[in-house]
């Protein structure tokens, strides 16, 4: 867990100016509190698992703040307070912004998770048509092999991404 999702978290909260040196510390408790509330994570929607860790994320900030804000001379910052803001609206584009991340970051570490799992022909008939967007058809012309034998390919490494992905796949 920590592996696929502290960079993530890391690279979101560089984005507030004035974090600095506590961005290491605030990965460290999203990441606790992931961990000690997985157990009772529900998912009822597609996207609930990013929702719910933007959320996390969110409330971790503000905490911080929180309590930076009884220090003297520490003030939160308009420009942060409207990055929490956007954040916190699902309907946003900084919101979908990070969808469109975390989707993007989980699946290229479950490609590099399971690719060692395949021999080159599979993984590249899979590739073709799930990545690329190229027909069976087109795969199997281009990589010389019958239909079957591609389509059989792509149902097997996906399988395998859904046995590593778990509930996060969604």
């Amino acid at each position: 867990m920590q592996a696929l999702y502290l960079p993530l978290v890391r690279y979101w909260l560089a984005r507030f100016p004035g974090l600095g040196k506590e961005i290491d510390d605030l990965v460290q408790d999203v990441l606790v509190v992931l961990v000690h509330e997985l157990p009772s994570f529900e998912r009822r929607r597609h996207g609930a698992f990013r929702a719910w860790l933007r959320q996390i994320t969110i409330n971790r900030v503000r905490t911080w703040w929180r309590t930076q804000l009884k220090q003297p001379q520490a003030q939160l910052g308009e420009e942060s307070e409207q990055l929490l803001s956007q954040l916190e609206d699902p309907n946003s584009d900084l919101s979908r912004q990070w969808d469109q991340q975390h989707d993007r970051h989980v699946l290229q570490r479950l490609l590099a998770a399971v690719k060692a799992d395949f021999e080159p022909c599979p993984w590249q008939a899979f590739t073709r048509i799930a990545l690329d967007g190229l027909s069976l058809a087109e795969a199997a012309r281009e990589l010389q092999l019958s239909e079957s034998a591609v389509a059989q390919a792509k149902f097997r490494v996906l399988k395998r991404l859904r046995e590593e992905a778990g509930d996060f796949l969604s």
